[in-house]
């Protein structure tokens, strides 16, 4: 078994142009990709934002107490002293104006520009690139919305959010909106069970939940470079294959009485101590030049050992596959365009390609499904928790894709006398 093992490293060694382009290239994509896209997205340097919202109003505020009293009346058949008491719980809470305190909060008054127009002057200002986006605020919007807290019903009216077309500034726009809504909905929600605070308007700016840590582009660079050439890695294991059959070795173990399917464990174990070895080889260079992990304790580490373990078997697993059919085709060139194509796609759905979450929600779900994929996801969620909950289900995951591609290799490996 041992020889087998040997033999791979071997062969692998010996192609010093092979081996630098495994091991130095991704180090290098990280590198030049984080300068490249220094700043962009977060990081240490300010927020460079400039938004614009045009904001219409089309409630009438006048006599809103008056409005509510008669449809809690009429509508929900409460008691007029049961309004009078549900009125002046609410009384201090107007949706409108807090939005509107919240919009001009010094949070937000630095990169955020909020102009009150009428609906036919704010599409104006749309198509004329001064605004990213309008916020309608529909007629009762503030009767209903209150009405609907206190009964416990969905809001007969919402705010309605319009954009020409979708921008990282009108998505950024909406992001701000939607954590205004989800304020007043959690405030509303505990006035219901009894736990009345000031309705105050939460405060702008970007906050981190919970107690996790950031989760940078740089690290991202790192964690999908060193899947990508992970994967590459299993083709390249497959194609050295190639060479062994043209040099009869397959033939030569046979003739030795040696059993042929230790030809294929060899490749298992060789293939996931490469892919092992390249990747820690990039994550480790990558945060001694860059600082890609900075302050993260022993136990951190060891996650990430662990991450890289399973996928490096995941890996294995598929080069499983492709020497088994590489063994069975009699056309090389076409059996290695057939694994990089494989490679590709894995590339592009697992997020090694591209950013996952730019993609559409159904194609960011077939790349949890993907080796590749998977592996960002799990150190994605231990880099900002370091909970091992997180990482311990999306292993089992990748060790039974490992399993599931080494029975379906050895199904495919051929038999005795038929390569």
């Amino acid at each position: 078994m041992g020889s087998f093992i040997k033999k791979d490293l071997l062969l692998f060694w010996r192609d010093r142009k092979e081996l630098i382009t495994v091991l130095a290239l991704p180090i290098l994509l990280v590198i030049v990709l984080n300068f490249a896209f220094a700043g962009l997205f977060g990081g240490d340097q300010e927020l460079n934002l400039d938004l614009t919202l045009a904001v219409v109003n089309e409630d009438d505020e006048t006599g809103t107490i008056a409005q509510l009293q008669e449809k809690l009346i009429k509508e929900a058949s409460f008691k007029e002293t049961e309004v009078a008491r549900l009125v002046e719980q609410v009384g201090d809470i107007q949706p409108i104006p807090l939005l509107f305190e919240y919009l001009s909060s010094e949070d937000l008054q630095d990169w955020l520009t909020v102009y009150e127009l009428t609906e036919a002057e704010a599409v104006a200002k749309v198509k004329e690139g001064a605004a990213d986006g309008i916020l309608v605020i529909p007629d009762g919007f503030t009767v209903n919305s209150l009405y609907a807290a206190l009964v416990g019903e969905p809001t007969a009216s919402s705010l309605i959010y319009k954009v020409e077309m979708e921008t990282s500034n009108s998505a950024t726009l909406y992001q701000i909106i939607d954590g205004f809504l989800d304020h007043m909905n959690n405030h509303f929600a505990l006035q219901q069970m009894g736990e009345v605070q000031e309705a105050n308007a939460p405060e702008g700016g970007l906050e981190k939940i919970g107690v996790g840590e950031a989760f940078t582009l740089t690290q991202y660079f790192t964690i999908s470079m060193s899947a990508l050439f992970a994967l590459f890695l299993a083709a390249t294991v497959a194609t050295k294959t190639g060479e062994e059959i043209r040099q009869k070795v397959f033939h030569r173990i046979l003739l030795t009485d040696r059993k042929p399917i230790l030809f294929l464990v060899g490749k298992i174990v060789s293939t996931a101590f490469l892919v092992w070895l390249q990747m820690m080889l990039v994550f480790v260079v990558s945060h001694i030049l860059l600082d890609v992990f900075p302050d993260r304790t022993v136990t951190f580490w060891l996650g990430v050992i662990g991450s890289v373990t399973v996928l490096s078997l995941a890996i294995a697993g598929i080069a499983t596959i492709f020497t088994s059919l590489l063994l069975r085709m009699t056309n090389l060139d076409a059996a290695n365009g057939i694994f990089m194509l494989v490679i590709i796609v894995f590339g592009v759905v697992g997020g090694n390609f591209v950013p996952i979450y730019i993609m559409p929600n159904w194609l960011q779900q077939i790349g949890e499904w993907v080796p590749n994929g998977l592996f960002l996801m799990i150190l994605t969620e231990w880099i900002q928790f370091e909970e091992v909950s997180s990482i311990f289900s999306p292993s089992l995951l990748l060790v039974g894709f490992f399993l599931t591609c080494t029975v379906l290799g050895v199904a495919l490996y051929p038999k005795r006398g038929t390569v």
